[in-house]
């Protein structure tokens, strides 16, 4: 029997421009009835954190991802970093959970589960490499919070369609699953031959079967105010990270 799972990418929990405990709630019942939970990158945005202080924020978030991990009750928690949550610090203190959770697992850029590939999707800011995204995410690595004033203004540009003009003028459909898709063929070579179908978020521009090359392409959008929120389900056999 193919395993059932859900993927949700860019809910950016602890952000005052997230509606993402509220789109939770709303999905409950894909929550409750998944094998396999794929968190898909900026679950957590640090940067924007409305508690103004990395050390509880990432409390704060440790404490939800243990809340979600014993409500999966036995089930398995794919945890994939994106820009936003990739923080250093953060990142130290997940090490802890893999060893209190058997059902928690930690992946740095990418994971296939049966032929269906995950990654986050910062690879689509520009046609880049391994190599190019490593040092991007350095850089988030050692973001720092930003103030009150400077999240409000986000908030509301996100509340007023100027975010999600950018992101659709920044990030149209075949441009971004063609950089996706170079990136994984200079990180992964071969994944082609593994994988039907890429899910992928960051770009906040939810869609679903753009086919390129042989392979589907999907992006599950953002739990931010204003922006299109698509949690996707999938069914599959067997897992491996690639």
């Amino acid at each position: 029997m193919a395993t059932r799972g859900l993927v949700i990418s860019d809910l950016h929990l602890l952000a005052k421009r997230s509606a993402g405990e509220f789109l939770l709630e709303g999905i409950k019942p894909q929550l409750e009835r998944c094998d396999v939970l794929v968190l898909n990158g900026d679950t957590f945005d640090f940067r924007w954190s409305t508690l103004r202080n990395e050390t509880n924020s990432i409390k704060a978030a440790i404490k939800w991802l243990e809340d979600r991990l014993e409500m999966m009750e036995g089930r398995d928690l794919h945890f994939i970093l994106g820009n936003h949550d990739c923080l250093r610090g953060f990142c130290k203190d997940l090490e802890p959970l893999l060893r209190r959770w058997s059902n928690f697992h930690l992946h740095e850029y990418s994971l296939l589960l049966g032929d269906q590939v995950f990654l986050h999707g910062d690879c689509a800011n520009k046609k880049m490499d391994q190599a190019v995204l490593a040092i991007a995410r350095k850089n988030w690595a050692d973001d720092k919070p930003r103030g009150a004033l400077s999240a409000t203004m986000y908030d509301m540009a996100d509340r007023t369609g100027l975010s999600l003009a950018f992101h659709r003028c920044y990030f149209p459909q075949a441009v971004t699953v063609s950089r996706v898709s170079h990136y994984l063929d200079a990180a992964s070579p071969g994944w082609r031959k593994q994988a039907s179908d890429c899910y992928f978020g960051h770009t906040h521009i939810p869609f679903r079967e753009h086919h390129h090359e042989g392979i589907g392409f999907h992006n599950t959008g953002s739990g931010i105010h204003g922006m299109g929120f698509q949690p996707l389900e999938f069914k599959f056999d067997k897992q491996e990270e690639i």
